[in-house]
This record gives structure tokens, sequence and C-alpha cells, in this order.
């Protein structure tokens, strides 16, 4: 999109939290919001105050992703989104702190992280789709630590396996437990930050064996944590293990894991190909249709793949992808059932218009590249075969 273009957002539609590239300006030049402020909830009331009903944005750095994600956000209530980005800050900083507690070898106990997952989980029964998409958005600050990194995608892991504990029509409590084993099972590799910073050409097998039992190892550091079930510490042993067999620690099957472990090891597989730890992200779309062959190979249990699919539609939640008309456009909830078929919003200048594509002859072709998911590489026909989703690759 070059800079001449421009595309309208309604005031309402403004989310709280984000930022624009550039500064907002009103009609004589004064600034409103500098460039990389968050929009707050007073500067949606000035707006209102001044009668601007709609604000123009011209073309800026990376514009189209930054049209792909305002429309996106635009698509639900503002205040489920407000409550969900709250939900989710409050379970990394939870994390996080539990993270700093264990590496001074304390063992605090977990009432502030139930209590931001009980939050989110209340938000995932009012929206799925929002839920998803705020989940799915990649952070535009890039965590300096490896402790915030691990944080940022525990958090994710937490809340995506909430996610689809609830389409499994889970139980609260086993749903609960769901997301405290994804926030913690990857407590012990806080303590091994050599395992991220060194270069994997130069990993021996003694470090890879080290590695392959840190879940184990997270078992004996949590062991002492006050509020975590036993159904929360058996998973955390689990998440790893593959379906048929070829997983770690233990090389268990799924069948004979956990129920919620089977649902974090597809969940952990997924984050890892979109938002590694470290590495190039993954195409979203692509994604699921690599973890599709893997199921059906019998690496993945099948049913749990067909319940994330369906949740997230074959182009997940929060994707850019192009119709057949070669129109661009933001997938914004999934028609159960339908995976091929999800609702969409085009990114047309208005931002209104949305599309249920299980009603309309438009189908979706392809990705939109460069636009949500900056930077995220294709996946390779010649690297269906091989394991993408291992930390320990």
């Amino acid at each position: 999109m070059s800079n001449a273009q421009t595309w309208v957002i309604q005031t309402e539609d403004l989310q709280v939290g984000t930022s624009l590239s550039f500064d907002l300006t009103d009609a004589n030049g004064q600034i409103l919001l500098k460039a990389g402020v968050p929009i707050q909830e007073r500067l949606k009331e000035i707006l209102r105050k001044k009668s601007i009903s709609s604000v123009t944005i011209r073309g800026a750095t990376n514009s189209e992703a930054e049209k792909a994600e305002a429309t996106l956000l635009s698509s639900y209530a503002a205040e489920r989104i407000e409550a969900i980005q709250s939900a989710i800050a409050s379970t990394q900083d939870s994390i996080m702190r539990l993270i700093q507690a264990t590496q001074k070898g304390n063992t605090p106990g977990v009432e502030q992280l139930v209590t931001s997952m009980d939050q989110f989980l209340a938000e995932a029964n009012k929206d799925i789709s929002a839920s998803l998409a705020v989940v799915g958005l990649r952070s535009k600050v890039f965590e300096p630590s490896i402790a915030e990194r691990l944080a940022a995608r525990a958090t994710k892991l937490s809340l995506l396996a909430i996610v689809m504990s609830v389409l499994r029509k889970d139980g609260e409590r086993e749903s609960l437990d769901v997301g405290m084993a994804g926030a913690l099972h990857d407590s012990s590799l806080m303590v091994h930050p050599e395992w991220f910073t060194k270069d994997k050409s130069l990993r021996n097998d003694s470090i890879a064996n080290e590695y392959r039992r840190h879940p184990l190892e997270s078992t004996e550091m949590l062991g002492g944590f006050k509020g975590l079930s036993k159904n929360t510490i058996t998973m955390i042993s689990q998440v790893h293990e593959q379906a048929d067999g070829s997983g770690y620690p233990r090389g268990i099957r799924l069948k004979q894991a956990d129920p919620g472990a089977v649902i974090l090891n597809l969940a952990d597989a997924y984050l890892e190909l979109t938002f590694p730890i470290q590495g190039t992200p993954m195409d979203q779309a692509d994604s699921i249709a690599y973890l599709s062959h893997h199921a059906a190979l019998g690496k993945f249990c099948k049913s749990t793949f067909y319940l994330m699919m369906n949740g997230l539609s074959l182009y997940p939640i929060g994707s850019a992808v192009i119709l057949d008309d070669d129109s661009k456009a933001v997938v914004i909830q999934s028609n159960f059932g339908y995976p091929l078929q999800p609702v969409v919003r085009l990114l047309h200048e208005s931002l209104a218009t949305k599309l249920d594509l299980k009603q309309s002859k438009l189908r979706i072709v392809r990705p939109a590249d460069g636009m949500l998911a900056v930077g995220a590489e294709r996946i390779k026909k010649s690297q269906m075969q091989n394991i993408l989703w291992r930390t320990d690759r």
C-alpha cells in the first residue's frame, strides 16, 4: 500500500491498548496521540467530545498489517477485548513472578495465576473468537530476556489450551488445570538459559538428553507449590509425549496420557511453529496444514487436531487472506464444522464489511503474505516430513 492510500476507522472501533506507527492529528494539525503510544479510553472520549466519529489513516510503515489488526480487533466488543487483554497481561505477570520466585528457590502459592486464568476462562466462555484473536496476535515488542520470552510463550500456551478445553466442553476445574499446566510446564527451562544461548551445532547428546528431561525437572521444581493439583503436575510431565510414543521424557503413547496433556501436546506444537521462543515463525495456515499431515501420520491425536482446526479454522482466526476475487480479508470467526469457510471482514476503505464464507460463493485461495504475521515464512513442501515442532531439533 502506498503512502497516498487511506482507510477509515470508526472512533468506536479504535482498540484500547493498540498503538499506531504515526502521530494522530485533528483537522487543525494538533497531535491527539503520539506514534507508538497505546490508545486509551480517554482518547476516545476526547474524539467524541470533538464530534470526531471516524479517523482517516494514511499509509504508514507496515500500514497493511496495522489495518488488518485494526480490522480484526474492531470485530469484537471493545469491552470484551479490554477484558481479554487484561487477563492475558495479568497471566503473564503472574508467570514472571513465579519464574523469579523459582529462580530464588522459593515455592510460592499460585493464587494470582489462578485468578488471572479464571478471568480469561470467563471471557473465553463468552466469546471464543475474540479470545483466540487476542491470544494469536504476535507482540510488536521483542522480549529481551529468555525468561520474558518463555513467560510470553507460556501465557499463549496456557490460554490457547484453555480455549481448546472449553471447545471440548470440559468442566471449569479441568480447563483451569490444563491452563495451569501450560503456564508452568517449562519452569525448569528458566534455570537453563544455556539451552537457548548455545549454538545448536555445539549442543552435544548430553545437553539434548538433559533437555528432554525438562518436563520431569519441572514437576520436581513445582512439587512444593501451593494450589497445584495432582492432575496439573501429571499434565506437566506429559506435554511432550506424542500419540505414537515417539515423544519424551517417557515415550508413552497419548492414549496413556492425561486428556489435558493431549490438548497441551498439540497446542505446544502449534505455538512452536507460529510463536517460537527462538527462530522464525511459520505461517499460521501452513502450520495447521502441517499439523494435519502429521496427525494423519499418527503423531498427534486426530480428534484433538480436528477440535483445534474447527475452533481456529483452516486459516486461523487473525489470519490475513486472499479471496478468489483477489480481495483481502481477515478471519474473525470460525464456522465449527466448516474449517474452510470461516467468517471474514474485508479490508476495504470501510471496516464494516463482514462476510460469512459458508453463505458466500467466495473462497479463500491463500494467506496474504506479510500482514498480521509479519516476518513469518511459508512451510516448504520439502519440510512437511520433518519434525519442526520440537524445540530441541
